[in-house]
């Protein structure tokens, strides 16, 4: 692909000289390059896709019609952590006015993204520095990672089935596991799942501090709940896709439905709730809100990929506190904007710090810190 053609196609949509449809075909390159499973997108395919938008946009008529002001803001760090993934050797900014192309070498190594971290803690207390090689772990008769290889042979082992095991992922860090009934989660960064070595016959029962999400498969023989409790609820389903999020530190506790349907019941109230795909719940204390949300922006942390939309400023920075292992600090009071965009989570920390300067917040990097404000 012809990295200058495709620089000037950037430009094209930075300056909004895209039609909606044309708009439209990159975004789908963006996404594709924010996948995690790098499987689905190998680089000869995303070659050709970009070949191909680029061949189909050039033959088209370029309008000058320009996009909302408020994504107007975003779309050069979109464009500048993408390019950082495709290109390697390249580090695109596009603002205005225009700042020319520089060296990968001449940005500021300063505070790297998250990957894949995390701790196993078996019933006995003994805990396992997962491999940050892989993406997840397999638990059965033996507990393996998602390629096959060994993390623990169990089988000539008695777990005891009173006391669950345990998965933690730090700031900084996800994961993910296939539980024994063959549920898949994805664990968020600062989080714990605690789970059974095997469940029993009457129901699947699995304890959540932090984020992830559920694709729970339904029971082979007999239907047989899956359960999710948090400090301020517990979710019940048979067979679906849904995402919670439940932090000790945050006063709300979510719970997103893609597909399916789940029950949530409000500890405080025992009152309980179904969603539908679409619905997310909101709990504090003894309140459950219903809303309607879009779940693209609630799961694409894992999809590796930042999805903002009209999102208050300190909920967002709780998302970047959480993935680079940093303390967000305040001089004076937190910025009242909203932000939407996409940004793929793949890129260091000034990119951000970057993109925050050009939206007229000032903030700077101190060690582990990221200070906000004068």
């Amino acid at each position: 692909m012809n990295t200058e053609k495709f620089k000037r196609l950037i430009e094209k949509y930075q300056s909004g000289e895209l039609t909606g449809e044309q708009r439209a075909l990159l975004d789908q390159w963006f996404d594709s390059i924010g996948d995690t499973e790098p499987a689905h997108w190998p680089p000869d395919q995303l070659e050709a896709l970009g070949s191909r938008i680029m061949d189909r946009l050039q033959n088209e008529s370029l309008p000058t019609t320009t996009p909302p002001q408020r994504f107007r803001r975003w779309l050069p760090y979109v464009a500048a952590a993408l390019l950082l993934s495709v290109l390697g050797t390249t580090y695109y900014y596009l603002s205005s006015p225009r700042k020319p192309l520089q060296s990968a070498t001449a940005i500021v190594q300063d505070i790297e993204p998250g990957g894949n971290k995390a701790t196993l803690t078996l019933p006995d207390g003994q805990t396992i520095n997962l491999s940050t090689e892989q993406t997840g772990v397999i638990i059965g008769n033996e507990i393996t990672y998602a390629d096959g290889s060994s993390v623990l042979n169990t089988r000539n082992q008695t777990l005891d089935v009173s006391k669950p095991l345990s998965l933690s992922t730090p700031k900084g860090g996800t994961y993910q596991i296939t539980l024994p009934d063959g549920t898949r989660v994805w664990l968020n960064s600062a989080s714990t799942l605690r789970y059974p070595p095997r469940f029993d016959q009457s129901a699947r029962i699995v304890e959540l501090e932090g984020e992830a999400y559920f694709e729970v498969v339904s029971a082979a023989h007999k239907p047989r709940p899956f359960r999710v409790k948090t400090k301020e609820q517990t979710v019940e389903v048979l067979g679906t896709h849904f995402c919670i999020t439940a932090y000790v530190d945050e006063s709300e506790t979510k719970t997103t439905l893609v597909e399916g349907a789940v029950n949530v019941f409000n500890l405080k109230t025992n009152r309980a709730n179904q969603l539908k795909p679409g619905e997310q719940s909101i709990i504090r204390n003894a309140e459950t809100e219903i809303r309607n949300v879009n779940t693209e922006t609630v799961i694409a942390w894992k999809n590796g990929i930042f999805y903002f939309e009209e999102t208050p400023f300190e909920q967002m920075m709780k998302q970047i506190d959480r993935w680079y292992d940093i303390d967000v600090h305040y001089q004076g009071a937190a910025p009242k904007e909203l932000f939407s965009g996409k940004m793929s989570k793949n890129v260091n920390l000034q990119i951000f710090v970057d993109f925050l300067k050009d939206s007229g917040i000032h903030s700077r990097i101190k060690g582990r810190q990221l200070i906000v404000g004068e």
